[in-house]
């Protein structure tokens, strides 16, 4: 009988020690579950936090470029980062005789599109919507010349060209050979609204438009504004464009590009002697040399969609703002390999802690 009960301590002891290492493994793979989810926990709050941060980066990088809009007066060179001070103000209204001399101040911000480093991980780019193919009214000839500048075959202009102006002027008369109501019903469309285009991507919505290959198409939308008519800035205008107006391209529109970084161009008669060549249209009428005060801001950060707004500055409005937002919204964020500039302001520095 002793050796019965010896042998049944030793069953119930690997029985306890059975149980005492299941129960050590339970706790250890509870262990491991839970140091998993806090860690998941933690990369979430980090990424939470990543995007809170780039959110609120985006937001005072919008403000303070609609801060110095508003408060700094645009240059032949572009948008100044600093304020004058008063003697350089005073001399610079009496060297003009009352005006205000538009010289460089040195330091500003291209107004060409090129990329800047904003606020924390923001970016951004200004663009003058002067320097852009106005879409307000063109007229049959320099749209014929902004089709053909994107690859456009000559026989679809005429389509094109009639479609796009039946779709802004505000009758409802078909031309030649363009389009009304009649004919956008016809393909089970919505008619046409005849007014202006409301933002730059509507030009998609125009009969023959959206059917043009989605590159060019997405090329096109870029480089127009249906906010601004008037004479272009060759000091802003993107490179892309510059065929529009300058002959002897690509070669005179490299240079032209270079000589405007080096020193802006202050009117008609500077750039042709600088690039040794002629210019069509009317000096006075079809040219212009400091931006309007119609901006393009392309707001952008380290994820998700970037921002667009379309800003007029508007400081003489009666019991208004000092600017107004034509339109805002989302777009595909430019590449991230795109260099992007330093702005040289310390507005713009980084304000984090060792920063």
């Amino acid at each position: 009988m002793e050796f019965d009960r010896s042998r049944s301590r030793v069953r119930t002891g690997g029985f306890i020690l059975a149980v005492t290492l299941w129960i050590l493994a339970g706790i250890t793979i509870a262990v491991a579950l839970m140091t998993l989810w806090a860690v998941a926990q933690v990369q979430d709050a980090q990424v939470a936090r990543e995007q809170f941060e780039d959110e609120a980066s985006l937001y005072e990088t919008r403000d303070t470029l609609l801060y110095l809009m508003a408060t700094r007066e645009k240059t032949l060179a572009g948008q100044p980062t600093r304020a004058l001070r008063e003697d350089e103000l005073a001399y610079r209204r009496l060297s003009e005789f009352g005006g205000l001399s538009r010289d460089s101040v040195g330091g500003e911000l291209r107004l060409d599109g090129s990329p800047y480093r904003g606020l924390g991980s923001a970016a951004f780019s200004l663009q003058d919507e002067a320097g852009l193919f106005a879409m307000v009214w063109p007229n049959s000839t320099g749209l014929d010349r902004f089709l053909e500048l994107y690859g456009v075959r000559p026989e679809r202009w005429p389509r094109l060209r009639d479609a796009l102006l039946d779709y802004i002027d505000s009758d409802d008369l078909t031309r030649v050979n363009g389009a009304e109501a009649r004919e956008y019903q016809q393909e089970q469309r919505r008619p046409p609204p005849n007014r202006r285009l409301l933002v730059p991507g509507e030009l998609a919505l125009v009969m023959g438009w959206g059917g043009l290959p989605p590159e060019k198409l997405g090329a096109m939308v870029e480089h127009i504004t249906p906010y601004y008519t008037g004479g272009i800035n060759p000091n802003t205008m993107p490179e892309e464009l510059l065929p529009l107006r300058i002959p002897g391209c690509p070669e005179a529109c490299r240079r032209l590009v270079e000589q405007r970084r080096q020193r802006p161009f202050t009117s008609t008669m500077d750039l042709q002697a600088r690039l040794a060549l002629r210019v069509p249209g009317d000096d006075a009428l079809d040219y212009r040399y400091v931006a309007d005060d119609t901006m393009r801001i392309t707001l952008w950060r380290r994820t998700g969609a970037a921002w667009r707004m379309h800003v007029r500055l508007t400081p003489l409005a009666d019991q208004q703002g000092p600017w107004s937002i034509l339109a805002a919204y989302p777009i595909a964020r430019p590449l991230l390999n795109e260099s992007v500039e330093q702005t040289g302001s310390p507005l713009f520095a980084d304000k984090t802690p060792g920063g």
